[in-house]
């Protein structure tokens, strides 16, 4: 099958571009003219890279049929208070590209979400609005398609500027960590596991509008995986819980995962155990 995948070079994206290249399909990636394309280096040529218009792809789609897109690109409005890059990136361009499907009769759309409450920010507003663009697109192009309301995730090899890394990196350094009281609970997921729901939807190939909650289906306080990341590093560093205040609006997040557990075989990684094996990881990498 042909896969066109938005955001391929990201880090989860990079990480389903590879399984799908394990699995023997044929990929075709999106990029920015600055991408950072280091994560996908050793692909070679079995990557085809184009730029991320609506001209490049309609050539594409034009070229070739592409069965099913993958949309792991996304801006999480981290860096202005202004929201024209979040809406560019997780509406305008996507739907631009649901557009093009409409189109030439691709019949599978990908996309990743969030769990976070649909109106919590701009990021999870913005995935929501693209969404429902998804439904209308069903309803009256017959395009499946698929959102990934994914939870917090975390790996090893995750960049260190997240919050699971950074605080596993300052404490294995020695350094204080400044935290919000954090009572807020979170559903937090190992990296590889969502790459094993993504592909537990696509070989389901559903027929439909689909929105499916990715996670463990358990929750800890941030509290609680704070003082399981001391203790598990081991450090005499201390981490300052209510340095800073908390958001009033802190959701507690958790997966309902009853509906991907009736796609395949459902079992993530416990996340004492995949922190544990985090920080190991990135122990033996200092």
């Amino acid at each position: 099958m042909v896969y066109l995948v938005l955001g391929g070079n990201g880090y989860l994206g990079s990480k389903i571009v590879r399984k799908l290249l394990d699995r023997g399909e044929t990929v075709i990636c999106t990029k920015r003219e600055n991408s950072d394309l280091s994560r996908l280096s050793d692909c070679g040529n079995s990557i085809k890279w184009i730029s991320s218009t609506i001209g490049a792809i309609n050539q594409e789609l034009e070229a070739i049929k592409i069965d099913c897109v993958v949309n792991v690109a996304c801006n999480y409005g981290r860096q202005s208070m202004l929201y024209g890059d979040v809406i560019e990136a997780n509406i305008e361009f996507p739907l631009k590209v649901l557009n093009k499907m409409a189109e030439y009769g691709v019949g599978r759309f990908l996309t990743i979400g969030t769990g976070l409450p649909d109106e919590f920010n701009m990021y999870s507003f913005s995935k929501k609005m693209f969404s429902e663009f998804g439904r209308f697109y069903y309803q009256k192009h017959n395009i499946s398609f698929y959102n990934l309301k994914l939870e917090m995730f975390y790996g090893p090899d995750e960049p260190k500027d997240r919050f699971i890394p950074s605080v596993i990196d300052s404490l294995l350094q020695g350094r204080d960590v400044d935290t919000s009281i954090g009572t807020q609970k979170r559903d937090i997921i190992y990296v590889e596991d969502i790459v094993k729901a993504v592909f537990i939807v696509l070989d389901a190939d559903l027929i439909g509008y689909y929105e499916i909650p990715v996670g463990t289906g358990e929750a800890p306080t941030i509290s609680e995986l704070l003082d399981y990341i001391k203790d598990k590093t081991g450090t005499l560093a201390q981490i300052h819980k209510g340095a800073y205040p908390m958001r009033d609006d802190e959701p507690d997040c958790v997966a309902d995962t009853e509906f991907l557990k009736t796609l395949g075989e459902w079992n993530p990684t416990p996340w004492k155990e995949g922190i544990a094996y985090m920080i190991e990881t990135m122990r033996k990498d200092r």
